[in-house]
């Protein structure tokens, strides 16, 4: 199968631990983009978290895309927003009431990339690493200080394992009905709109490109990347994804740290 449209997590997929791309990687990548095919990072970053990595691998054009904040937003190269779905101010307030009434850490990101929280004593280390990360600067406000129209792309429940094993029932049953609820790292479950998944925003990417699904490759390695992986015509599960990852899919390369990305490519798509 020719495949005209690769789709790639970031975290723990293209990149290493270290977070940086190697040599193979981008060296496979840069063969792909020379014949033509399109290569999309498809991350639940915000836009500044991708955009210089999408730059370093010549990634670049109006007929090229990134998908970001796990498929809430998709751009093209230049900057036009194709596609963005958003959390209502009603939400977000109803959030924070449901992380103070449990004594939780939490985040909420804007459609710019800003981070926003909240805090009587002190800020968890994923909420610092979240703001970091998205190269916004972090908002200390509470729902009343900012606009009554203040809508957010996602919301952050944030803690080590432990925590995060221990609340993720309650919020899946809070919030399943009407929100997409999934753990994207450690330290991260986020909430986003219902219909807002990398699966969903691969597919509108897809067509925006006039492909089929069949001639789509994925690649990711944790619980938010299955939609992709289910949906592309090849889904390819990293070597350190998690064992549900691995059984929603087509193949399983190399790891992260052994490029697993690069060896894929060459692999199916060269």
């Amino acid at each position: 199968m020719k495949y005209k449209l690769i789709a790639l997590d970031m975290d723990d997929t293209l990149l290493t631990s270290e977070k940086t791309v190697s040599q193979k990687n981008r060296e496979m990548i840069q063969r792909a983009l020379n014949k033509g095919i399109k290569v999309v990072l498809c991350s639940g970053r915000t836009h500044n978290a991708v955009i210089g990595f999408a730059k370093a691998l010549g990634i670049a054009g109006p007929d090229q895309y990134m998908i970001t904040n796990g498929g809430a937003i998709i751009e093209n190269m230049d900057g036009k927003i194709v596609f963005q779905k958003m959390m209502s101010n009603q939400f977000y307030r109803g959030f924070v009431q449901f992380v103070k009434d449990n004594n939780l850490h939490y985040n909420v990101v804007d459609q710019s990339g800003n981070t926003y929280s909240s805090s009587n004593e002190w800020l968890d280390k994923y909420t610092i690493m979240q703001a970091f990360e998205n190269d916004n600067g972090l908002y200390l406000k509470e729902p009343d200080q900012l606009p009554a129209d203040f809508e957010i792309v996602k919301a952050i429940i944030n803690g080590n394992q432990k925590e995060l094993d221990k609340i993720s029932d309650l919020v899946h049953q809070k919030f399943d009905q009407n929100y997409f609820v999934v753990r994207t790292g450690i330290g991260f479950l986020e909430i986003f709109p219902k219909d807002v998944n990398k699966g969903a925003a691969l597919k509108v990417s897809a067509e925006k490109l006039h492909f089929t699904l069949s001639e789509v490759m994925a690649m990711g390695d944790r619980d938010n990347d299955i939609h992709m992986l289910k949906i592309a015509g090849k889904g390819v599960a990293m070597g350190n994804a998690l064992s549900e990852v691995k059984s929603n899919n087509d193949d399983v390369t190399a790891d992260n740290n052994h490029s697993g990305v690069g060896l894929a490519i060459e692999k199916f798509a060269l």
